[in-house]
């Protein structure tokens, strides 16, 4: 058995998304196969004492946190403005205060095995410590923080109009940005990806040159026995963050077009207020907003398809995974990582932006016998299990 440090930039109560999930169930899952597992991370709370790591847990695994010294923490965004965002994105990448807390944490415990996730928020300069140690050094890209402030290589302000767009020839302060990612995270042994995607834009913009890299998708815990029975009527699920950049816009545009099928949308964010308002206004939309685990499998079960709409080129999204674990087929734009979940035997793809085609694999979906279909999904889940997951993983923890 080994001693291993999973490594995350924020980590809950301070925030709670795909990465922080992420660690957490691989956490426990390495705790059951008998590791000894803990996680560094940092904490909101500023103080003398936190400034080195205070030892806590959630949910039964053990967690360090400590402050990063910068003018906020990353749950308390990075400034209000475009020169605080700036600097905050300096001390968060080239940290002398954090990276030595690391090799402190490091030399104390003495871990066989660092695996690191999203550095924004504890130091890309972390890398740098971890590969002056004697563990081994496996990394995991759950998005493209290393490369885009924004995490997202989504254009906007820069973009004619103000149009939302992948960003193909980022602009000089952005390249800066990269570059000095790329010298601060020193060089894992492994570079692991839940898409070929991921890994692919990283090379493409000068990282881990020469480095191994695997792509491992994520693992599913449980997988249904049987489909649902679409008792719903038409309809499909949107369930996920409300942000500009998921493509709630497309998927409005098709609504109108789709009065006799109903779009029922899951979830907060920011986009929040314009979700509730095309709500108020259209017949066929409803806005559940934050919703029960056991609520949202009941709607899995219910409708006829799940739709990924996003404009950001998502990495492999853990809403694909958990659809299909329902037997529910995908509908997702042909962004990122999403064509490597989705194909014409789990559900349908359609161009990123285009309400029009998106209404046309709507249309299919909802009007075909899909029973074949989402046999099809549960099967894929089923041979994607949690537990296949972390025997890949462990297999990149030997040296």
């Amino acid at each position: 058995m080994a001693d291993i440090c999973l490594v995350n930039g924020v980590f809950p109560p301070d925030e709670f998304g795909g990465a922080e999930n992420y660690v957490h169930r691989v956490a426990v899952a390495l705790q059951e196969r008998g590791h000894d597992v803990l996680i560094l991370t940092t904490t909101s709370e500023r103080s003398r004492e936190s400034l080195t790591p205070i030892k806590d847990s959630y949910k039964g695994v053990p967690v360090y946190r400590f402050y990063p010294l910068n003018h906020s923490h990353r749950s308390d965004s990075t400034g209000e403005n475009v020169l605080a965002k700036a600097l905050w994105h300096q001390l968060d990448t080239v940290n002398p205060h954090a990276k030595r807390v690391v090799s402190k944490f490091l030399e104390k415990h003495q871990p066989d095995v660092v695996h690191t996730n999203n550095f924004m928020g504890i130091t890309a300069s972390a890398g740098k410590a971890i590969s002056e140690s004697d563990a081994r050094y496996v990394h995991t890209l759950h998005d493209y923080s290393l490369i885009c402030p924004k995490s997202n290589l989504l254009r906007d302000r820069t973009a004619p109009e103000g149009e939302l767009r992948v960003c193909e020839d980022p602009p000089t302060p952005c390249l800066l940005y990269a570059g000095v990612k790329r010298k601060m995270i020193g060089e894992p042994d492994i570079v692991i990806g839940p898409s070929q995607h991921v890994v692919d834009v990283h090379r493409e913009h000068g990282f881990f040159t020469g480095i191994e890299s695997a792509c491992i998708p994520h693992g599913i815990e449980e997988v249904a026995d049987e489909p649902g029975d679409e008792s719903l009527g038409p309809s499909v699920l949107y369930a996920g963050k409300h942000l500009r950049a998921k493509g709630l816009e497309t998927l409005f545009d098709a609504a109108r077009n789709l009065p006799e099928v109903t779009f029922h949308l899951c979830g907060t964010g920011p986009f929040d207020d314009r979700s509730e308002e095309v709500a108020s206004t259209l017949s066929n939309v409803e806005y559940h907003g934050f919703v029960s685990d056991e609520r949202l499998r009941e709607l899995r079960r219910s409708v006829s398809a799940a739709v990924v709409p996003s404009i950001w080129m998502e990495n492999s999204p853990l809403v694909i995974y958990e659809s299909f674990a329902e037997g529910l087929p995908v509908i997702g734009a042909d962004v990122g990582g999403i064509p490597e979940l989705v194909d014409e035997t789990r559900g349908r793809l359609f161009s990123s932006g285009d309400a029009d085609e998106l209404v046309s694999q709507i249309r299919e979906i909802t009007g075909e016998e899909t029973i074949l279909l989402r046999q099809n999904t549960l099967s894929w889940a089923g041979k994607h299990s949690l537990q296949k997951h972390i025997n890949s993983i462990e297999n990149h923890y030997e040296v």
